[in-house]
């Protein structure tokens, strides 16, 4: 089902665009698709929003350049999505800042999910996947113990059982059955809290998702909700 909403995605991309490229395991495959379209003629330029994304995107022959203005077109995977409006929960993976960075700088900023990850409501996504949230390694104690006005926040270990940190050097602290039922509320408490670099609420930027289903692939967008 990932592959196929990465398929179907992929081909939202014409000659001459600008496309940012998401980071995780359904971007992984969108970008594979956009090779796959490259060597059979696509003409397009790429931004990256993650060391793994950039890696697989040059080895497949996707040209790549600085995000220094608007981007045609955006593209990535969701951990949640509200179906009724698209606010997104993004992160797992941990690039979210650079993701929302990308995704701001988008006319058109498309969500690819399998359909586990839909919800009918925000706050039910909730109750089942946390909001990543990137902080300061220094004083990452404090942070924490801010976030706990909004639930119940803990750090990410890595592998290497040290903390997880980013490619920007940040850790995630991933916030448990947050205690805010608006997403859009939530995300402006959080953006604003000191030692908070960027948080996984994604609200008010997509315009279309494409989700891989059992029985095919469905699309929506903003002017169909």
């Amino acid at each position: 089902m990932k592959r196929a909403a990465a398929a179907a995605a992929a081909e939202l991309a014409t000659d001459g665009m600008v496309v940012g490229l998401g980071s995780g395991t359904t971007a992984l495959e969108l970008i594979r698709a956009l090779g796959r379209r490259r060597h059979s003629g696509l003409q397009i330029t790429a931004v990256a929003s993650s060391v793994a994304s950039a890696d697989l995107a040059r080895s497949l022959g996707i040209p790549l350049v600085e995000l220094t203005g608007p981007l045609d077109l955006a593209i990535d995977g969701a951990d949640a999505v509200d179906r009724r409006n698209f606010d997104a929960i993004k992160g797992l993976g941990g690039a979210l800042t650079r993701e929302h960075i990308v995704a701001a700088s988008a006319a058109r900023f498309v969500l690819i999910v399998d359909e586990r990850k839909m919800y009918d409501t925000m706050s039910a996504a909730f109750e089942q996947v946390p909001v990543p949230i990137a902080v300061v390694p220094f004083g990452w104690q404090t942070t924490r113990d801010r976030l706990r006005n909004y639930g119940s926040p803990e750090l990410r270990i890595g592998d290497d059982g040290e903390p997880y940190t980013t490619d920007d050097g940040n850790y995630i602290l991933d916030l448990h059955t947050p205690t805010v039922v608006s997403a859009a509320d939530l995300a402006r408490k959080l953006k604003v809290l000191t030692g908070v670099v960027d948080h996984g609420l994604f609200c008010g930027l997509a315009t279309d998702v494409v989700i891989g289903t059992a029985d095919g692939v469905e699309k929506i967008s903003t002017s169909s909700c």
